[in-house]
């Protein structure tokens, strides 16, 4: 199944191309809009007074440059884009709850994790194939994606949100910096300040929600435009699909594979940033950013989720940090900054992507911790036969129907965004649309939470039943690893 994944991804980029070929497109950013006149309008690298979303000097961070001129965007061509998101997003979502509810209930037989196929694995396959397939045709019909309607800062903001919740969600397993602090680390210190597993399991437990709407969202964002930039995007987004499809596969829990998928961003952020930021300062005015901020996320946090770490002296776990900085410090020896001086942008642009996302990771726990300590203290005074009893049909709807109005009021405000022109730079927006993204979907998780709590049965505290479970870590809509030890009061984590 993931071979077939892979084999379909490749052969429609392959398609996107060579589509693109065809029909003469050749638009790789606004710098070289001379070949794409007839189709964009320019960058607003002036600018426009009078012109929603090109009027201040910071509208060409803003301005997406693949989209129709507004006048050429009509109610159809809107809506048809708009409709195929829709679809897209609910049906994947569909698939992940049944899949979820079949589990919990007991419905599917064998161990959690294997290599059988159900039909709840291949259906999603199929739907994401089918939606690929609709949006190629749907760039080649009307062209305008989402991005028509909403703001570029929430494309970014909800890969940022993703890639945080990733953070969080292996913070048991690999901490936050150089395999620390985690439950291996023993000394009092580390027991002191490791942050309690109950957000970390609600995250590893519903996480495929809020990643198929990150994906889903993104991918709908831009047109199939055949630049390598759209190219690799669309291949990180196919990936995190493909990756949801696999949900209680063997596949899923690869270690190598999910590193892929994170770190993916560090290859395709520094090709957009290059074929993007123009040509000030020989060419290095945005990539060098985006290159070396992930790359400092690799080598301090997401390499360590792999085994052979625990298994060799500790200190080797900073080489890799090391060798890292060897490399910005040689690169920034020609790398210049406005007035032609060298090393000036180290510090600054190596810290400020990491700081960011190390900062939204203790944000997101803490928003989930006070969620959960308001959930209990709610349920503090209901009896045993209260709190196990089942969720009525009308119950489990209000809270789906609560779940789905998080994400359109996350959309709303994108649109909004949009189209009230709000004057910040791009980098501004991303950061206050992901703290806003983070926040609503961790409300969403507590909309899940009392549909797939089990109810009927005593959940045993710290008691992992499944081997692969505890040895590789999550599971396809979030792994149901509970340790009570460190949860205290939110045990039941079980799916």
């Amino acid at each position: 199944m993931w071979m077939a994944g892979m084999f379909f991804i490749i052969a429609l980029l392959g398609t996107m191309f060579g589509l693109g070929h065809l029909r003469g497109w050749n638009a790789q950013s606004g710098y070289s809009h001379n070949s794409s006149a007839d189709r964009f309008l320019p960058e607003p690298f002036e600018p426009e007074p009078g012109v929603p979303g090109r009027s201040d000097r910071d509208a060409n961070t803003r301005w997406y440059y693949w989209q129709l001129p507004p006048d050429e965007a009509n109610a159809l061509t809107r809506l048809f884009v708009w409709m195929c998101y829709i679809g897209h997003q609910l049906t994947i979502w569909a698939t992940i709850f049944y899949a979820q509810k079949k589990k919990i209930n007991g419905e599917i037989p064998g161990p959690k994790y294997s290599s059988q196929i159900f039909t709840f694995q291949s259906m999603p396959l199929l739907l994401n194939i089918f939606f690929h397939i609709m949006h190629l045709t749907q760039t080649h019909i009307t062209y305008d994606a989402l991005a028509q309607d909403v703001s570029e800062a929430s494309s970014q903001g909800a890969v940022i949100m993703l890639l945080v919740l990733v953070l969080l969600m292996e913070y048991r397993d690999r901490g936050l910096a150089f395999k620390w602090p985690t439950a291996d680390n023993k000394d009092k210190v580390s027991r002191k300040l490791r942050l309690s597993q109950g957000p970390v399991n609600m995250v590893r437990k519903y996480h495929g929600y809020a990643f198929a709407w990150g994906a889903i969202y993104t991918f709908w964002y831009h047109p199939m435009e055949n630049t390598w930039g759209h190219a690799l995007g669309f291949l990180h987004t196919w990936m995190i699909m493909l990756q949801g499809s696999l949900m209680y596969t063997n596949v899923h829990l690869n270690r190598l594979w999910r590193l892929i998928l994170e770190a993916w961003v560090v290859i395709h952020g520094s090709i957009v940033a290059s074929q993007t930021g123009g040509p000030d300062l020989n060419g290095t005015f945005l990539w060098p950013m985006f290159c070396f901020g992930f790359l400092w996320m690799f080598t301090m946090t997401q390499i360590f989720g792999f085994s052979f770490w625990k298994k060799i002296p500790w200190w080797l776990r900073f080489f890799p940090f090391l060798v890292y900085l060897g490399i910005c410090v040689w690169c920034y020896s020609w790398i210049p900054d406005k007035n032609g001086n060298y090393y000036i942008r180290l510090p600054q642009e190596i810290i400020r992507i990491p700081g960011l996302e190390y900062a939204s990771v203790l944000y997101a726990w803490l928003l989930l911790w006070i969620f959960q300590r308001v959930e209990k203290k709610i349920n503090t005074n209901k009896s045993d036969e209260e709190r196990n009893k089942p969720l009525s049909a009308a119950y489990e709807t209000l809270y789906i129907l609560g779940f789905m109005l998080v994400y359109v009021i996350m959309i709303v405000l994108s649109y909004l965004l949009q189209q009230l022109d709000a004057k910040q730079s791009l980098f501004t927006l991303m950061i206050v649309l992901m703290f806003v993204f983070i926040f609503f979907t961790c409300v969403s998780f507590m909309f899940l939470d009392p549909i797939f709590k089990r109810r009927s049965s005593k959940v045993v505290p710290g008691k992992i039943t499944d081997k692969r479970d505890k040895a590789n870590g999550y599971g396809a809509v979030g792994g149901d690893e509970i340790h009570a030890k460190s949860n205290k009061g939110y045990e039941d984590t079980d799916m």
